[in-house]
């Protein structure tokens, strides 16, 4: 790990990348949760929080790494008043599971309608089966389920990415069962651990945002 990042905020959508690499890890990781990622204008002022509380921990001038894609433009116009602010220049965390930019045009182009799952997304019941318990809950099991229904009705494939972090074999029957009720063709895709490792070693294009400073460069480190 980069030894200039002094802590990191991260999605939960990361969790199980992320404690595959705690041995090399040797800062603190404030999480935020990943069903943030749903509401951007909720998940900014959850990151401005946790950058708050960065500033009372860490000495002026310090990095941090936000461990995001930045779904939903929610990363944009963060800034801290005493700290750098650096995250992957991507728009989406799928990608960074997947292992790479390109890999994730090469399936968006071979299978356009795909919702993808992982651990994290799973357990955290941000998935099919978990929206459709929030909403029959909500408004009974018709209406639950018919809103449900509408949410995923332009996807074709639900894909469970495998990238060697855990078990896959729960996440397997899970997403199996999705697949069933919601009338979708069940995938897998062999995600890798490059893209995560490159973040954390600052190998990839960040975006990097000074302190006291609204303006967002990016800075490609290859």
């Amino acid at each position: 790990m980069d030894k200039n990042i002094a802590l990191v905020i991260a999605c939960e959508a990361f969790r199980g990348e992320l404690d595959y690499f705690k041995d090399s890890i040797d800062v603190e990781v404030l999480w935020v949760r990943h069903s943030l990622h749903n509401t951007p204008d909720q998940l900014k002022l959850e990151l401005m929080k946790k950058i708050e509380e960065a500033e009372k921990k860490l000495k002026p001038g310090s990095t941090v790494l936000l461990m995001f894609g930045n779904c939903g433009g929610a990363l944009n116009g963060l800034k801290s008043r005493t700290l750098t602010l650096i995250y992957p220049d991507v728009a989406d965390c799928i990608p960074v599971i997947l292992g790479s930019m390109d890999r994730y045009k090469q399936l968006q182009r071979e299978k356009p309608g795909t919702f993808y799952l992982n651990k994290a997304w799973i357990d955290s019941g941000e998935d099919p089966l978990g929206s459709s318990k929030k909403y029959i809950n909500i408004y009974g099991e018709e209406k639950g389920w018919k809103v449900t229904k509408r949410m995923y009705k332009n996807y074709t494939h639900f894909t469970l990415i495998d990238n060697g972090c855990y078990d896959l074999e729960k996440y397997r029957q899970y997403t199996m069962a999705a697949c069933e009720k919601f009338g979708k063709a069940y995938s897998e895709e062999k995600g890798d651990l490059s893209f995560v490792e490159a973040i954390l070693n600052r190998q990839c294009p960040m975006v990097s945002i000074p302190p006291c400073n609204s303006e967002t460069t990016v800075a490609p480190t290859y």
